[in-house]
């Protein structure tokens, strides 16, 4: 059947408004970095699903230069729906099959950014003036660049005579959270290993005559012969004396090199509280205090992480396979969309320790004490100083070193005599 195209209005206003395929963007107002970003956008927009590969160089365009980006909102499909970029005072009005949500971009450090997946009938993006844009009438753009403070994109529609069919949702321990306010830090204790592994290899065991006959079908009676009726009878074992299967033994890891994120033995899990409320100085773990920590990760709430292992930061950072394979501690930050499952990496290597981007949208970034200027650090290691601060999202970590550390020690020390 035919499909109707997409179509794109303009509403009035001082921004501009570009098209290149799929992808079209606002922008609301022009600068020296505005040609660089109407360039991403078309170098990319002849691709099948060029979400991705548009968030990946829109990051490398905004957070690689010391130009301040104007405030934008981009639409661009992605492989399972369609990807949303909103950075500064602009706003998107989503409206689909479970009715209309609001997005806004103003709200993050960085941008925000999320993938729709249900049904998308409009999407409006614009200016945040209180008011989502209205489209000029009869108007569509096509193709190019006009002035505009803002689009309303009618998402194409094709009609089938075929019911859809449902789409069986496959369990996952790692359910997407719902857009709330972040919560925070939660510490996740180490998998063992060796017990998922048992779990893992260890087959069912084999179903007794019993359950076989409830399960299938009523058998059909065997029928017998005037021979067999003659031959004398030979006993036969019945299924309830037959031995199970024993569970086969775990197979071997094979020797692999490890990860850059599992240069450190796995130790005990983290036992994390919530800091006192009176705001008192919250005393560390006897793991954190022992000689093997270089100091600790310590939130503004006061949780405390000793440096004597390898962290994975994130907001499902189990799934990594150092998690997996018990050689790094996972640190979860809960209810932000804004972290990525697997967002950072912690090491400490020859008493020094050393972090890394996984790749994040959002990023990663660091900053001295006492300054808020940030910097956004590779995939590559990095080494974080003593008293240095950490930011993913909108939460901070800082490396409090040996020599903070003692003071603390010194306390819980003391404590423990009394």
């Amino acid at each position: 059947m035919r499909r109707k195209p997409s179509t794109v209005g303009v509403a009035p206003g001082d921004g501009l408004v570009a098209r290149c395929g799929a992808v079209v963007a606002y922008l609301g107002a022009e600068t020296t970095s505005t040609d660089r970003i109407l360039g991403t956008i078309e170098a990319v927009a002849e691709g099948e699903h060029p979400g991705a590969a548009l968030a990946q160089r829109l990051a490398a365009v905004i957070f690689g230069s010391t130009v301040q980006p104007p405030p934008f909102g981009v639409v661009a499909p992605t492989a399972d729906g369609v990807l949303i970029l909103l950075r500064g005072p602009v706003i998107a009005e989503i409206q689909g099959a479970e009715g209309t949500r609001r997005l806004d971009g103003g709200r993050a450090f960085t941008w925000v950014d999320e993938i729709v997946r249900e049904p998308v009938r409009r999407i409006t993006i614009g200016a945040d003036t209180g008011e989502p844009p209205t489209a000029l009438p009869r108007t569509d753009l096509r193709a190019g660049v006009v002035p505009g403070g803002g689009f309303v994109l009618h998402a194409a529609v094709r009609r089938t005579g075929k019911a859809a069919e449902p789409r069986t949702s496959e369990p996952s321990a790692q359910a997407e959270p719902e857009a709330t306010a972040a919560a925070g830090f939660a510490a996740m204790p180490e998998p063992t290993g060796a017990s998922d592994a048992v779990a893992q290899a260890s087959p069912a065991p084999r179903p007794t005559g019993a359950s076989d006959a409830v399960a299938q079908a009523t058998p059909i009676p065997r029928q017998t012969s005037a021979a067999d009726a003659l031959a004398p009878a030979t006993p036969r074992p019945t299924e309830s004396v037959r031995p199970f299967a024993k569970p086969r033994p775990p197979r071997p890891v094979p020797d692999r090199p490890p990860a850059w994120s599992q240069v450190q033995p796995a130790r005990e899990p983290v036992a994390l509280r919530k800091a006192p409320e009176n705001g008192g100085t919250r005393a560390m773990s006897p793991a954190a205090l022992s000689g093997d920590a270089v100091g600790a990760l310590v939130t503004e709430e006061g949780a405390a992480y000793p440096l004597d292992r390898a962290y994975v930061i994130g907001r499902g950072p189990q799934v990594d396979e150092a998690v997996r394979t018990a050689a790094a501690t996972p640190i979860v930050i809960q209810r932000d969309r804004h972290v990525s499952r697997v967002h950072a990496y912690v090491s400490v290597d020859g008493g020094k320790v050393y972090i890394r981007d996984a790749a994040a949208t959002s990023g990663t970034f660091i900053a001295g004490p006492g300054t808020d200027q940030w910097t956004r650090i590779s995939t590559s290691p990095t080494e974080l100083p003593p008293g240095w601060r950490v930011r993913i999202s909108e939460r901070v970590l800082t490396y409090r070193g040996d020599e903070q550390r003692t003071g603390t020690a010194d306390i819980a020390g003391a404590r423990r005599r009394s």
